[in-house]
């Protein structure tokens, strides 16, 4: 403690030096060493270890020596709180001039976690640390001051204070807060408002410590010194500057001293200068509020700004003399003098009123007040009356006051107490109106004649003076209760003047004048709607039903003429249209009850007749009614239209027996026969009077007996005549459906056998004669009908009858089995083959086999065939090509599907037949079965086969027999064929042709036996090695020891190539090879003796054995053979070679017989010389054999040594 600086910095400077090496782990940690002020403001020393703990003290070292004196007095205040504790200023200031001392600092931030700071630094870690209510003002005097000794800057000290903590009024610490109101005491919001209202909206109320005196670290702070530096940097805010909370404001409600009116001005201007909107609630308090002095009558009260005027002086004074019934209150100035013309924006803002015309509102709503209540006397409307006249007589405007007061019920009329817009003031000129309608007239009788001096005042308030074609008024008043039989003529021209006034207006004036009997006619007083006007020209129409009345002509004279237009909105028929309506209702009414009688109807045409070459046309609509409503009674005793409806005529007699058709009724009964008189009438309105125009009657009424003999040849032809008028009436290829179908459900057109529907016919022609005779088709007979028939030929197709020869395959074809003689079936075959006839149906498909030229019968395609090349189906399938030329048969073939060869399936059958029969086949039957099916060869044909066929054919001799093909097998092995064959009788071996024949291969058929389930002899046998079984010793040798090397295998590939008739390509050649080089081959001392047995489906069981020198077994691909003794002479060679050849022909061309017995004994040559090659190449050569490119680059790889 007592050493210098100097000395202590050199202490400190060892220490650092040998810290890592001596110190760091030492108890030095815990030695008082580090010098601090501490806060009494003397010396004290701290261990390195009490300053680097987390939460222990800490060393601060100021960053700037000039700094160092102010932030030491200030930690004295704050040490306890925020425990920063600086190194003396007389030690910093040595260590400033000190030679190392940057290692020094490194050592004291990193180890003793000193931490430099300058004054804002120093400030914010404050911020951040005191809490308690008197460091925190203690705080905001440090800021205070130093902000003004210039140790921080304004924007420093801002941002400090955004976050920094302070005390509220009851002397809590807060941070967070909305707004910050200046301490109550003194405040202008105290004296205003009295408490604070923003409290709800989080403004903090600044506590009284902020405006007391201080005294800390030397430096003393006046008496609310701080109240500035709180306004500008902590944003404490007061009135006329703070935002006004959204509250009612209690005081305002009560009266304001000038001072406080004026703060309150202030404050609405500040915030209308800033554009702060003012809360609704605030605002709305201060409108409603009785604080502003006013003078009415010259005495003094408060009243809401509202309800206050400020006007100039000769203004007030002049509307309070003209208004006797109301004071005006005005803003009392003598009490506040001019000071409130300064704040005019702001008085209107509170709902000040400055304007002539707001007083004049203002009165007139007093007095609209007065008459709500009751109030408002007879004399008070004179007042009212009076200033008009006197605003009127002083020129000032009047609408405001006007405004304010014509929309009250303060003006008495015969109808109540109404406003003066819309009343009327009676005189003569009303009179009319007033019969008809509840007038709203003042009432005279309460006002006096005085009212009538007041015309000027009250037109100004709307009342009607005079009547000025009012027409609407009339209408709005109108009295629909009254009894309106009664009218003068004054009174019903007035309402016909209104509907025309008004036009569109007058709706409902109309409605209800057509609910009242208010015309009068020749039948007393109707409704509008059952009235007309006359007229000379049409009024005949409406006599028909005799359903109107007419209006009586002396009801207001002539004058109805020129209102015609008014008439007709009323309902009143006074146009030839309108009468057309009414006639179309009344005669559609008349239609439903079915009761239209001979007059009605009689009436109706001697009014058309009128009518024509007149203006007057019916309307479309009524002219469709007429047409199509059923009105006129026909024959049938039901109603229709008259477009439904025939009158009768001469022309429609020859129809007659085939037709029912509604002629009109002319019985006495009914119209009787005065109807002709009015053909043309009737003609006009529908109904159908010529023979040519009702076709459509025909097609609808055609009804044919049910004996077709009945049916006339003269009815016949003007039905066709009747389809020609239809045809041109309508489309020409188009005829009814319904026609058309009652025609083709009947038989009524004769041919030559009986009777038809048309559909079903021909009509014969010299086309027709190019391939048939009249009789072989369903002809229509022309010599009943004679030959006008002809003549319809376009009718009679549009009825179906078939007349193209090109299109009358279809009826011929089904006529075709209605014949048995031989020609005319054939001339009926060759017709339908010219035009390519197909059946649609497989029932039309059958052909005529015949038996002489009349008999015969009728089959199937199914049971015939085209041609039967070989003979074979002549009992079973019809061959047609025995009955028919070349172009029938091709037409058999494509038109009714006949088959031209039997088909896989009728030969399978014709096998099962074979099969079922236990006979032997012919040679020739089977070679043509066999034949077929291999030309016929296929996927599906293998599966017909497979699951059809029981018995394969074998060898019998001169004939085949068919046995079970599981006990049949194909010899793949010659050696075990020429066995078996020995040893079992019969043959046990499938039947192929000998000799090969080119148009059924051996070796193809051979192929179909193995797909349809036929089994090798090799794969069948079950074999058994005799000498083996007793002991014989077998020698693997190689091949080359037997021969079997590249000579043999060159003179066999020489062999295969050069026979065109084996076609045996390169890669089968080569296949034949490779099973040679797979051989093994065995040594025997002795000949091999095999047993060989082969079971049989009936349960017996072949053996058969073999001895022989050499013996190829093909499915173990062995090779067994005696070893040679070459000193045996040259019978024993030669009996070895022809064995040995005999194997490997029967083993390479066991397929093929023919070529075997060759190739044997070229084999055999070369056996006995050793298949040298030298010798083999010689040999080829005399028989003209060669191998290819192909072949030698096979042997090369077969045998790379050789």
């Amino acid at each position: 403690m007592g050493a210098s600086d100097d000395v202590y910095l050199e202490l400190l400077l060892f220490i650092t030096e040998n810290w890592s090496s001596i110190f760091q782990y030492t108890n030095i940690n815990d030695i008082p060493l580090v010098k601090c002020i501490g806060p009494d403001g003397n010396l004290c020393l701290f261990t390195i270890t009490e300053l680097t703990q987390w939460n222990g003290v800490r060393l601060c070292v100021s960053g700037f020596l000039n700094h160092a004196s102010w932030m030491i007095a200030w930690s004295k205040q704050f040490i306890v709180a925020a425990h920063l504790y600086f190194l003396p200023k007389s030690t910093l200031k040595s260590l400033c001039s000190f030679s190392k001392k940057d290692k020094l600092m490194y050592w004291l931030t990193n180890q003793v976690k000193a931490s430099v700071f300058n004054v804002y630094e120093y400030a914010d870690l404050l911020n951040k640390s005191v809490n308690d209510r008197k460091l925190v003002i203690a705080y905001i005097h440090f800021l205070y001051h130093s902000l003004s000794r210039n140790y921080l800057s304004k924007e420093q000290v801002d941002g400090l204070c955004a976050f920094m903590p302070l005390v509220d009024n009851y002397g809590r610490v807060a941070i967070t807060k909305s707004g910050v109101l200046v301490p109550a005491r003194g405040s202008n919001w105290v004296g205003l408002i009295g408490s604070n209202p923003w409290r709800q909206e989080g403004f903090l109320e600044l506590g009284e410590d902020y405006l007391l005196s201080g005294f800390f670290a030397g430096v003393k702070t006046p008496e609310k010194g701080l109240l500035k530096f709180l306004e500008t940097h902590v944003g404490a805010s007061d009135i006329p500057y703070v935002s006004p909370p959204n509250a009612a404001i209690p005081t305002i409600s009560a009266p304001l001293t000038k001072k406080n009116a004026v703060l309150l001005l202030q404050w609405i201007h500040n915030l209308k200068c800033k554009g702060i909107r003012i809360p609704e609630k605030f605002l709305t308090s201060i409108k409603e509020g009785s604080w502003l002095r006013v003078s009415i009558s010259g005495c003094s009260c408060y009243r809401p700004p509202s309800q206050s005027f400020l006007l100039t002086s000769s203004l007030g004074t002049l509307l309070q003399s003209g208004s006797v019934l109301v004071d005006i209150p005005l803003i009392d100035e003598n009490f506040y003098g001019e000071t409130m013309n300064e704040f005019k924006e702001e008085l209107k803002t509170m709902g000040v009123m400055f304007e002539y015309k707001e007083a004049c509102e203002f009165i007139g709503k007093r007095l609209m007040s007065l008459a709500d209540s009751s109030n408002l006397t007879r004399n008070n409307v004179f007042s009212i009356l009076n200033f008009i006249k006197f605003l009127r007589e002083n020129y000032l405007p009047l609408d405001s006051f006007i405004q304010s007061i014509s929309g009250g019920r303060w003006l008495r009329t015969l109808r109540g107490d109404r406003s003066p817009d819309g009343s009327v003031l009676f005189d003569d000129e009303w009179k009319a109106a007033s019969q008809v309608s509840d007038i709203p007239f003042i009432d005279q009788e309460f006002y006096g004649g005085e009212i009538l001096c007041f015309k000027t005042e009250l037109k100004l308030l709307g009342v009607i003076i005079g009547f000025n074609k009012n027409y609407q008024l009339v209408v709005n008043c109108f009295n629909s209760s009254a009894n309106l039989s009664s009218l003068t003529e004054e009174a019903f021209t007035l309402i016909l003047r209104c509907i025309r006034s008004l036009g569109n207006s007058s709706g409902e004036l109309i409605r209800c004048l057509k609910e009242k009997k208010c015309i009068k006619t020749n039948r007393g007083y109707k409704f509008p709607r059952e009235t007309f006007l006359y007229s000379p020209e049409w009024s005949c129409l409406l006599h028909v039903f005799n359903s109107l009345s007419q209006i009586d002509e002396n009801f207001s004279g002539t004058s109805l003429l020129l209102y015609k237009n008014e008439l007709k909105q009323l309902g009143i028929v006074v146009a030839f249209e309108e009468a057309a309506k009414v006639f179309a209702r009344e005669f559609e009414q008349h239609v439903l009850s079915l009761s239209i009688r001979k007059e009605n109807l009689l009436l109706f045409l001697e009014c058309c007749r009128k009518l024509k070459g007149t203006p007057y046309k019916f309307p479309s609509g009524l002219k469709q009614t007429i047409r199509e409503k059923k009105w006129l009674r026909s024959c049938f005793g039901d109603y229709r239209s008259p477009k439904e409806c025939i009158l009768f005529g001469p022309d429609w007699e020859l129809i007659s027996p085939i037709t029912l058709l509604p002629f009109i009724d002319e019985s006495e009964s009914c119209y009787g026969k005065n109807i002709y008189d009015y053909k043309n009438e009737l003609k006009g309105v529908g109904v159908v009077t010529e023979f040519h125009e009702g076709a459509k009657f025909v097609a609808s009424g055609i009804r044919f007996p049910s004996n077709p003999s009945t049916v006339t040849s003269e009815s016949v032809l003007c039905l066709l005549e009747c389809t020609r008028n239809m045809q041109q009436q309508g489309k020409k290829d188009s005829l009814p459906d319904a026609f058309l179908k009652r025609v083709h459900s009947h038989e009524w057109l004769k041919r030559y056998a009986g009777y038809r529907t048309p559909d079903n016919c021909c009509l014969f022609d010299s086309k027709w004669g190019s391939f048939l005779n009249q009789k072989d088709g369903p002809f229509i007979d022309e010599g009943f009908y004679g030959s006008g028939i002809s003549s319809y030929r376009e009718e009679l197709h549009a009825l179906g009858v078939t007349l193209n020869v090109e299109n009358g395959c279809r009826l011929i074809a089904g006529y075709l089995s209605s014949h048995s003689n031989f020609a005319t079936i054939v001339r009926i075959y060759r017709y339908l083959s010219e035009f390519k006839w197909e059946p649609d149906c497989d029932s039309a498909k059958v052909i005529w086999i015949p038996n002489g030229k009349e008999d015969g019968e009728w089959v199937s395609p199914k049971e015939c065939v085209i041609h039967d090349k070989d003979g074979l189906f002549g009992a079973k399938l019809n061959v047609l090509e025995k009955y028919y030329d070349l172009r029938l048969l091709s037409f058999f073939s494509s038109a009714l599907d006949v088959k031209s060869h039997p088909s896989i399936g009728d030969y399978c059958q014709l096998w099962k037949e074979w099969e079922n029969s236990g006979r032997k086949i012919t040679l020739a039957n089977c070679c043509a079965f066999w034949a077929y099916i291999a030309e016929h060869w296929s996927s599906k044909a293998e599966k017909t086969l497979a699951e059809s066929l029981v018995k394969v054919p074998v060898d019998a001799g001169s004939e085949i027999s068919l046995l079970r093909k599981c006990d049949v097998f194909i010899a793949d092995d010659l050696q075990l064929k020429d066995l078996f064959e020995k040893s079992s009788s019969p043959s046990i071996f499938v039947w192929y042709p000998q000799p090969n024949l080119s148009y059924l291969p051996r070796r193809k058929l051979l192929e179909i036996y193995r797909k349809i389930g036929v089994r090798n002899i090799s794969e069948s046998v079950q074999k058994q090695e005799i000498s083996l079984l007793v002991g014989m010793q077998l020698k693997p040798v190689n091949p080359k020891e037997v021969l079997i090397g590249r000579g043999l295998f060159k003179l066999i590939l020489g062999f295969l190539a050069a026979k065109p008739s084996l076609k045996v390509e390169a890669e089968r050649r080569h296949e034949s090879m490779e099973k040679l080089l797979r051989l093994s081959i065995y040594e025997a001392a002795a000949p091999v003796e095999i047993s060989y047995s082969l079971p049989l489906s009936s349960g017996d069981t072949v053996i058969v054995k073999a001895c022989r020198m050499v013996r190829w077994e093909k499915e173990s691909s062995k090779l067994f053979t005696q070893k040679l003794e070459r000193t045996g002479g040259h019978k024993k060679l030669i009996e070895y070679a022809t064995y040995f050849a005999e194997v490997i022909s029967k083993g390479v061309l066991w397929e093929d017989e023919d070529h075997m017995f060759e190739l044997c004994e070229l084999i055999k040559l070369g056996c006995l010389l050793d298949f040298n090659e030298e010798a083999i190449g010689f040999l080829m050569k005399t028989k003209n054999l060669q191998i290819f490119k192909e072949d030698e680059e096979f042997l090369a790889s077969a045998f790379p040594l050789d």
